[in-house]
């Protein structure tokens, strides 16, 4: 594992493997994990989530957080129970931006600020795509990440990472359209601040 690699599975004394790792970031801050892929592309559900720990790492991880999780294998063609694969693991998050830090002061009582739940791939270099996010109860999916940059938002308040999406409205439970005759696409301004993902309210 290169020493840069900030998403890993361990198991007990066993090596570190980079995985890729599918988290729900959610209004207050918390971060809860739903899948990872392995090196060789095998994709585990996670199941349960037993405890979830923030550490602090050596050199230059900075801080994270652990899981313990139960997560199952899936998508088996042929099922076999043989292929069955449920396993207890480790799952860490080794950077300062998944350390679910609880900093709260004036800018989260913003009334121009809405904080939204936020889907995204995080991978072992610490970079992240955003797959989904909601807004009013409606779920949207990304289709393309046109620029990230750090940049205050002068109508809500604050500094953080900004995220011009383009996004189209789908189903909450697939990725069909809502009105099969209506193709409803937005472009959003998505803000990572601090712990949290907003979007600025008129």
């Amino acid at each position: 594992m290169e020493t840069t690699s900030i998403a890993y599975i361990k198991e007990g004394n066993g090596l570190p493997i980079p995985v890729t790792v599918q988290v729900k970031w959610l209004p207050d801050g918390k971060i809860k994990p739903i899948m990872y892929w392995t090196p060789d592309n095998s994709c585990y559900e996670v199941k349960q989530v037993y405890e979830s720990i923030k550490l602090a790492y050596l050199k230059e991880r900075g801080e994270g957080i652990r899981y313990r999780v139960n997560a199952e294998l899936t998508d088996i063609p042929d099922y076999d129970c043989s292929l069955y694969i449920k396993h207890e693991t480790y799952l860490y998050l080794c950077d300062n931006k998944y350390c679910e830090k609880g900093f709260i002061d004036d800018r989260y009582s913003n009334v121009k600020k809405k904080y939204i739940p936020v889907i995204l791939d995080i991978f072992p270099d610490g970079e992240y795509e955003i797959i989904y996010f909601w807004v009013d109860n409606n779920r949207y999916k990304v289709e393309k990440t046109i620029e990230v940059e750090p940049r205050g938002s002068f109508h809500a308040g604050g500094i953080g990472i900004w995220h011009k999406l383009d996004a189209r409205l789908v189903n909450n439970d697939n990725d069909d359209n809502p009105s099969p005759n209506e193709n409803v696409r937005r472009l959003a301004a998505l803000f990572l601040e601090l712990n949290k993902w907003f979007v600025a309210v008129a």
